[in-house]
């Protein structure tokens, strides 16, 4: 069974609720994460093992071609090779590695964050080589973050917590809307961006964060599902996605939703990135290893990548990388059309517990 954030997103019931355990409070003054024994930044890279008791939820390319990802207690992995071989380290705040559940860098690759348990905020300015423990002031899981420039991001999590700062994390300025768990957050420009989250809720801003207002939901219903996932396919074109294929759909940059009209597939949706190379195309990851692309309302799914649920996607020109749970790392060479593993199978998988 999968870890906290799985819960919260799969569960069964209302156990999308139950993707929040305990929080861990954090430590009142910023200083730089520790990287631990397992991968200190500059490591060697090497093969990756699979880790089946291992979770990954968040994942990023830069333009570069790095690929990061983080995951179970503190853990970043980087590649430089397009996956082929990756350095870990583990990032902690005082004596606690958080579990990090996303990370988001900007436009040029440079500066980066990612968040997690107990209000865990790191911040990069090396293109996620090394990360520094940033004060977010706030005990609530923090399960997306969206940047917009080096100074400017937001993150979202449970609680209500939306949290976004305009000084470069110096100052991270809290918005609440009653106990209510957001589960992601993306822009559409610098200025206009959404958050969903359970009971059908979609926040928007047009001030580029520094206020929100709820544009649906935000009542507690048991006839309302929860959205998982939200991506922009231009400026004023949108799609969010949730429990059991449920959509919905904005065409002014999130100030209004409707139902969406996506047929076919009944998978709970917890990814969703753009497709490179323009054009209104989105890709899919969720529950049960479902990927595949959505192109003018139609779900394109590609079968037998994994049977385990996919948390994070990744999408750029060179490759993509699909993260999930229970060590599940795969890459594309075709921008989603095929999926290979990553991990170097059951032999590498002995020798990892055994170190």
């Amino acid at each position: 069974m999968a870890r906290r954030q799985f819960a919260m997103l799969a569960g069964v019931a209302s156990a999308w609720i139950v993707l929040l355990c305990a929080a861990v409070w954090l430590g009142l003054a910023p200083r730089p994460a520790q990287a631990t024994a397992d991968g200190p930044p500059g490591a060697a890279a090497s093969r990756l093992p699979l880790r089946t008791w291992e979770n990954y939820f968040g994942v990023a390319i830069l333009p570069s071609g790095r690929g990061i990802v983080v995951g179970d207690k503190g853990l970043v992995m980087i590649s430089d090779d397009k996956g082929q071989t990756w350095s870990r380290q583990q990032l902690r705040k005082g004596t606690t590695a958080f579990e990090l559940y996303s990370v988001a860098f900007t436009a040029d690759g440079s500066q980066g964050w990612t968040v997690g348990d107990g209000g865990a905020i790191f911040h990069s300015t090396d293109s996620g080589a090394t990360w520094s423990a940033q004060e977010s002031k706030v005990a609530a899981a923090l399960l997306k973050v969206a940047v917009i420039d080096a100074q400017k991001a937001c993150a979202v999590g449970e609680h209500g917590t939306v949290l976004c700062t305009s000084d470069g994390g110096s100052t991270w300025n809290l918005q609440k809307f009653d106990d209510l768990v957001f589960f992601d957050v993306a822009f559409s420009d610098p200025l206009n961006g959404s958050t969903v989250g359970e009971f059908a809720t979609a926040l928007h801003t047009a001030d580029g964060g520094k206020t929100w207002s709820i544009q649906t939901g935000g009542q507690r219903s048991i006839t309302a599902d929860p959205y998982f996932a939200i991506a922009y396919e231009d400026a004023n074109n949108g799609l969010a996605f949730g429990l059991n294929g449920a959509d919905m759909v904005t065409a002014d940059g999130g100030k209004s939703w409707k139902p969406g009209t996506v047929p076919g597939d009944t998978h709970s949706i917890y990814a969703a990135a753009m497709k490179p190379g323009g054009g209104a195309s989105l890709y899919l990851g969720g529950a049960d290893g479902t990927l595949g692309s959505l192109d003018q309302g139609k779900m394109a799914a590609v079968e037998g990548a994994t049977s385990n649920s996919i948390t994070g996607l990744a999408l750029s020109p060179a490759y993509s990388l699909a993260v999930g749970m229970s060590g599940t790392v795969l890459r594309s060479e075709d921008v989603g059309q095929h999926w290979s593993s990553l991990t170097t199978g059951a032999a590498a998988q002995a020798q990892a517990q055994a170190e």
